[in-house]
């Protein structure tokens, strides 16, 4: 089965900002909030406080399809692929 919809309105930009306290302050930033399954994922991943090693970052992109309403739903989450998208340890300030 397959439900098609006209591309959302309003598709605003997505920032996060995650860490562990005083070892490492990541934010992540996308261009898109919902993405088509024939998009480009484009965004930037800053890292703003690095005490930790860090020997790589995997991009994964998983298909989350849910069926059912309420108490009856039920979740299937599939990883469709992962992209290395850092090998090495980052510095402080950077950008990828």
């Amino acid at each position: 089965v397959q439900n098609l919809y006209p591309p959302p309105e309003l598709n605003h930009t997505i920032k996060m900002e995650v860490g562990i306290e005083d070892c490492l302050h990541i934010e992540f930033e996308y261009d898109k909030s919902k993405y088509h399954m024939k998009d480009v994922v484009v965004g930037k991943v800053y890292f703003l406080l690095v005490r930790i090693k860090i020997k790589h970052m995997e991009l994964n992109i998983i298909r989350r399809e849910t069926t059912g309403a309420g108490a009856q739903s039920q979740t299937d989450n599939e990883t469709l692929t992962k992209f290395e998208i850092m090998d090495g340890a980052p510095v402080k300030d950077q950008c990828i």
